[in-house]
């Protein structure tokens, strides 16, 4: 990861003629300044503050300029008349993008590596691994966090099987390739029996699975035209929830730690606040598609902006690395955090960790009495 960092550094001064050139030099100096300043203070930040405590060659008067050029530009704004200025989204965008450092990096590899390591008594239970990495990641940084199990991109059935639990209700058991065990509840006509239930089940794994048939199941295939016939509409069900399952993890396949943290934060003492956040633990399918759109994205470090991570709460950032699990899978670890979260150390932190779970998931053991 060091070395993509060093790369796109090398590239920085070309990317940002490209894609800004309504910045000039001191005007990102003073973006940086400002971003820093209130990431770090949580109060906005006024020209003086910036040529007292900053790191800037400038009069008060030539950064109060630079600051009123970049606000009517959409990079700040003034909270109140006479304060001082904060950073926008677009503001935070560009910063991240361009003018973040993180030389952070390589100072906590060695101390989050170890902790991770130390809090982990077995290595061959997987969702033990995940909640510890995401409580190192909670604790390492102040803000809550969330982790999606492995799942690997258009992951093939490797079993399945249909079994009837009432007259008029069955479970459709499907088992991927990387072990992940998904069960659904399906409705079925009173009528149906366990044999065609069987029969149907050897279907979907011809036609859905990895799993090939035998001989002798394939001639049965063969001559099961009435079959399918009779239970055309059940065999398009199963067939659509089989897709789902492929195409999305599972919702027990998220977990989400720390989320307490996020209360601390200036940003969420209000009220209304607070109850979105509530309501948004409540409705952890958002939480699932969020890290699920991030995962089909292949990029190793994702930061999502404000309106950018699509969840219902305003002014919340999303930053999440992927990782590596069995059998060529992905997961993704994540952290939730005000506007103003410290994204050098939530990145830094989120990279780190990721490369720890990567070594961990893919060295793990089998569990005993496993395959």
């Amino acid at each position: 990861m060091e070395a993509d960092i060093m790369e796109a550094r090398r590239t920085t001064s070309e990317t940002l003629e490209r894609l800004a050139p309504d910045l000039n030099d001191r005007q990102r100096r003073v973006l940086k300044e400002v971003c820093d300043s209130f990431i770090t203070t949580g109060i906005p930040v006024g020209s003086r503050t910036i040529s007292r405590f900053g790191g800037l060659a400038f009069s008060p008067a030539t950064i109060r300029n630079e600051m009123a050029d970049l606000e009517s530009m959409g990079y700040l704004f003034s909270p109140h008349t006479s304060a001082g200025r904060i950073p926008t989204e677009k503001g935070y965008r560009f910063y991240v993008r361009f003018l973040l450092e993180y030389e952070r990096l390589g100072q906590l590899e060695n101390a989050v590596m170890a902790l991770l390591e130390s809090r982990i008594e077995s290595r061959s239970r997987e969702q033990e691994v995940l909640r510890t990495a995401v409580k190192v990641a909670c604790e390492q940084t102040g803000l809550p966090g969330l982790v999606l199990a492995p799942h690997k991109s258009g992951n093939a059935v490797r079993n399945l099987q249909i079994i009837r639990i009432l007259e008029t209700t069955a479970m459709l058991v499907m088992v991927d390739e990387c072990g992940h065990i998904t069960d659904q509840l399906v409705a079925i006509p009173a009528t149906t029996t366990d044999e065609e239930l069987r029969n149907l089940a050897l279907h979907l794994r011809a036609e859905l699975t990895a799993t090939h048939v035998t001989d002798a199941e394939a001639n049965f295939l063969r001559r099961s035209r009435d079959l399918l016939a009779r239970h055309n509409q059940l065999i398009a069900q199963l067939t659509d929830r089989v897709r789902t399952a492929i195409s999305n993890p599972a919702s027990d396949a998220i977990f989400l730690e720390g989320f307490v943290n996020v209360f601390d934060k200036p940003e969420f003492s209000d009220p209304d606040k607070m109850r979105k956040m509530i309501g948004l633990l409540d409705r952890k399918e958002q939480l699932l598609q969020l890290m699920a759109r991030s995962l089909e994205s292949g990029e190793d470090i994702m930061v999502n902006i404000g309106s950018d991570s699509g969840l219902s709460v305003d002014d919340l950032s999303v930053v999440t690395a992927r990782y590596r699990g069995p059998n060529q899978s992905f997961g993704r670890i994540g952290l939730i955090g005000p506007l103003r979260m410290d994204y050098a150390r939530a990145v830094a932190t989120l990279g780190n960790i990721s490369r720890a779970l990567s070594d961990l998931l893919l060295s793990a053991r089998p569990e005993p009495g496993s395959k």
